[in-house]
């Protein structure tokens, strides 16, 4: 991910004296959740927490006819699950605490401003794990016999390696000089890969993000 993110900065580097650089920071509510309706058999609940986001941007980059921005991201993020399942015979239930850290690579494709003050960007994200944390157990029963275990003694990771969504941008620039703005933002993130590799690896996450971005015109 790293060696894309610099070979995207070299492919655009013929056109680095119209680009705009801006250092990001602040925090991230995140929520677990999935697609499955829960019913007699699948149910969850999902509690969200608070983290943090440094992020690193470049925007005004011309590739062919289309106007670009990209960014790097170091990611702090988490949240709490209850997850349960019964067949015939058995089921099994999850109950953890999760929290992790990832580096990310954006690319937005579609960007537009309003008023020449108000940022709209629209992409996604491939994200990658740098570490977990996470504490919880798991219980169940199989035809009469049950167990109940620790997550740790069982599994030296639980969360997915990769992860894949979609990001969308509103920013206010309020212009401090010709070169420098300060730049008030919000930003949705919205999973579409799995978060864990065991179960429940029908979960995702969406994460709010409210920040502070420091923009330098390079010229």
């Amino acid at each position: 991910m790293k060696n894309l993110f610099i070979g995207l900065i070299l492919l655009s580097s013929q056109n680095l004296f119209s680009q705009n650089l801006e250092i990001i920071g602040g925090l991230n509510s995140n929520s677990f959740f999935n697609f499955v309706q829960s019913d007699g058999r699948f149910n969850s609940s999902y509690n969200s927490e608070q983290g943090y986001t440094i992020r690193v941007g470049l925007g005004d980059i011309k590739l062919e006819s289309l106007n670009f921005r990209f960014t790097l991201s170091y990611e702090k993020y988490g949240g709490e699950i209850d997850v349960s399942f019964y067949g015939l015979g058995g089921g099994t239930r999850i109950q953890a605490a999760i929290d992790k850290s990832v580096i990310s690579l954006g690319v937005f494709p579609i960007n537009f401003k309003i008023i020449d003050r108000i940022d709209l960007n629209f992409g996604f994200e491939i994200s990658g794990l740098i570490n977990e944390n996470y504490s919880g157990t798991s219980s169940g029963h199989l035809m009469g016999d049950s167990w109940s275990y620790d997550l740790n003694e069982k599994y030296d990771r639980y969360s997915a390696k990769m992860y894949f969504g979609l990001r969308g941008r509103i920013a206010y620039d309020f212009n401090v000089s010709e070169k420098l703005a300060i730049s008030p933002q919000y930003s949705y993130y919205l999973g579409l890969s799995r978060e864990f590799d065991k179960f429940p690896d029908e979960t995702k996450s969406m994460r709010h993000f409210f920040g502070i971005g420091l923009q330098r015109k390079i010229i």
